[in-house]
């Protein structure tokens, strides 16, 4: 340890803040969270148990949204622990979460979805009790405008009238269009896609909010909302030479997951629409963003993708791209992001699709203890983060490879505007830690990395990178985002690839393979796409991808791309809910290599080519692979060139053996069950060439 850090900076800088004009919303969608607790769900701070509403009000969230459907009766058929309610999302679960929220101080946003179900670009089932005049335009026109002018009546005389309405959730095609439902929940029979329908529709419903604005205190705000930036422009374009006009806020949904968006393009976006139709507000609804890849219950995650300019995932990285999202939203002009489910725990509750969570890696609160992460996304409504729009993000990476860390990674310096301090950094992974701030372009200051809370645990700073007579590093703040990144008492950066190839292979000895070698896991951007492997010689099959360090997740083999068609993986390798295989990716490239059925690992750790050589492919050379090797080694030329001869020697340079097949073949096998571990060097000889390789004997 070092007393560099123990010699500090005097001189603190100061800023100048620049507030957002307007009230800018930071809100947190919560239809969840009542059922939630119903079903065992105690939500905690700081370890002791505390009401989630006011969780999120102390972090800065001043908008809730909760979503309504007209008569959600296909819940009562979930089987549900006891002490659930038959319904969630209907009137009087949304009169709780309006009531909750108000009562810590925080607005409402009320999203009426019009619909007994999920509505989503892809489904707006019209309620089973509107169905008899699904087709007379008319007289649906009037159930809308009834059923909102109720709904609000009845709030507003419980002093519970929000603060927005909704209409409609992910409208892109239209609102109230479907009559049926099936047993999956896939609807069907499409009354209409004539927009002039649908703006009928939306009409009567904003008709009803505007009609009862004229008796009561507060007058919700009026959102429309379509799903992904790319259909913003034609979607409110179309809406509006359709006469629906008399709205306040132009909303969308956007995920990176699914729309595959930088946050720079999102900007863009709110930009363009603002400067379209300045007379409108432009909110981002519905947002979310995990803190990691991890599946923690036997429902899968639903976001899976996440942005390659903000990984590896861990808990301040949510943090960090939802801060960075918000402020490109304010930024260019919009009025609120919402994150969609932020409270979506896992407990023994089932929707139409699983029991627990597809949220679980996504939500704000631990899920072991349901404690708030308070080093993870559930800070991004804190109005610090978006007092100065004009500050920059600058980030400070160490590597502490073969350091201590037993007592944590802090940063110490000027670091947060106008205050010095000790920071804790995030832990990324492989070592690599690290900590991000917003300061003014020009500013300069000191720094250093700490493996302790206390600044006498220091980094020893060399002189060459070192200011103020070799004590502390330097940063300057320049006019876009800036990385700091050095290995722990030097002058050099980390290195940490963005991806590595990983590589599955199975050997299938004696195993049926006439419908193929498959391979599923959650290691794409598909989870559970079952994959084609590729023959690579002798029962081996192989399937290579590239992924992210610090990636995990469960994976399996099968023969067959049917499901259920799969190996039995023994319960000491199967870490994945007893039955699958694991995987954790590091910062090198990386083969799983595993007999059928087996924990035995074929000990491979790289493999010369994904597939075995095409028909009538030439190359040059001679390849042996793999190596290091565990059972046995292929060594293959091409076709032109066939082998002829190889001879094997031991480290000391002692020929053990010579094989001398009177056949000419561009690949053979060679069994090593017979060599003890160790290096030897192999003489290969073709008609044409000959070389010599060492292969290490595992």
């Amino acid at each position: 340890m070092m007393r560099n850090c123990f010699v500090w900076i005097t001189i603190l800088l100061v800023h100048g803040f620049a507030g957002f004009s307007q009230t800018f919303y930071r809100g947190n969608d919560l239809s969840y969270v009542n059922q939630m607790e119903d079903c065992g769900a105690v939500f905690k701070e700081n370890g002791v148990p505390k009401d989630v509403y006011q969780i999120f009000a102390d972090h800065g969230t001043n908008l809730v949204r909760m979503r309504l459907w007209v008569d959600p009766a296909w819940q009562n058929d979930l089987v549900q622990p006891a002490g659930v309610k038959l319904q969630y999302s209907d009137f009087e679960d949304v009169k709780e979460t309006i009531s909750r929220s108000k009562a810590a101080g925080m607005q409402v946003l009320l999203d009426f979805h019009l619909s007994d179900f999920w509505a989503d670009p892809g489904k707006q089932l019209i309620p089973a009790k509107w169905l008899g005049v699904a087709y007379d335009v008319n007289a649906l026109k009037d159930s809308v405008y009834n059923y909102v002018i109720q709904v609000l009546t009845d709030l507003n005389n419980d002093s519970l009238m929000p603060e927005m309405v909704q209409i409609g959730n992910e409208t892109n095609g239209g609102i109230l269009r479907h009559t049926t439902i099936d047993e999956n929940y896939n609807v069907g029979g499409s009354v209409s896609s004539s927009w002039a329908r649908h703006a009928q529709l939306f009409n009567s419903a904003i008709k009803a909010v505007r009609d009862i604005n004229d008796s009561t205190t507060i007058k919700p705000k009026i959102a429309l909302h379509c799903a992904d930036p790319k259909n913003i422009s034609w979607f409110f374009s179309n809406i509006i030479s359709y006469g629906v006009t008399d709205f306040d806020i132009m909303g969308f949904s956007y995920y990176y997951a699914w729309h595959k968006k930088s946050i720079a393009e999102l900007g863009s976006a709110v930009k363009s629409l603002k400067t379209t139709y300045p007379a409108y507000e432009v909110m981002v609804l519905e947002t979310g963003y995990p803190w990691t890849t991890q599946n923690f219950d036997a429902y899968p995650n639903l976001i899976t993708i996440p942005d390659p300019q903000y990984i590896p995932l861990f808990p301040e990285k949510q943090l960090e791209y939802m801060v960075d999202y918000t402020r490109a939203v304010m930024k260019n002009g919009g009025s609120g992001v919402i994150f969609w489910e932020p409270a979506w725990v896992s407990t023994p509750c089932k929707t139409p699709w699983g029991q627990g969570s597809s949220h679980d890696h996504l939500v704000l609160f631990d899920p072991v203890n349901v404690n708030f992460m308070d080093n993870g996304g559930g800070r991004w409504t804190e109005p610090q983060f978006y007092e100065d729009l004009n500050t920059v993000k600058v980030t400070f990476k160490v590597d502490m490879t073969g350091q201590d860390v037993s007592n944590g990674v802090y940063i110490a310096g000027d670091l947060a505007g106008d205050t010095a301090g000790i920071f804790p950094m995030a832990d990324n992974g492989h070592g690599i830690y690290s900590y991000f701030t917003y300061l003014t372009p020009g500013d300069t200051g000191s720094y250093c990395f700490l493996n302790d809370s206390s600044l006498i645990a220091g980094e020893t700073v060399p002189p060459e990178c070192a200011i103020g007579g070799g004590t502390l590093r330097r940063f300057t703040v320049e006019e876009s985002d800036k990385v700091y990144a050095y290995t722990w008492g030097t002058c050099y950066p980390p290195g940490i690839p963005e991806t590595v190839k990983v590589t599955f292979v199975v050997d299938m000895t004696d195993q049926d393979i006439s419908d193929g070698v498959w391979v599923t896991g959650t290691m794409t951007g598909d989870p559970w796409k079952i994959m084609a492997m590729t023959p690579v010689g002798n029962n081996l099959y192989s399937y290579s991808l590239n992924m992210h360090p610090g990636d995990s997740g469960a994976f399996y083999f099968m023969n067959d791309n049917v499901w259920g068609e799969r190996e039995d993986v023994p319960a000491e390798c199967s870490p994945w809910w007893g039955v699958d295989r694991g995987y954790k990716i590091g910062i090198k490239d990386t083969i799983y290599s595993y007999k059928w059925g087996s924990c035995e690992s074929l000990g491979l750790t790289t493999l010369y080519r994904d597939k075995k050589m095409e028909a009538g492919e030439i190359t040059s050379g001679i390849e042996i692979y793999p190596n290091p090797a565990y059972r046995k080694v292929f060594i293959q030329t091409s076709d032109c060139d066939p082998i002829k001869a190889v001879m094997i020697f031991n480290y000391s340079g002692k020929l053990i053996r010579t094989t001398n097949d009177n056949t000419l073949k561009p690949e053979v096998e060679i069994s090593l069950a017979d060599l003890a571990p160790g290096i030897y060097f192999y003489k290969v000889t073709t008609e044409s060439n000959f070389v010599c390789k060492k292969i290490i004997k595992l």
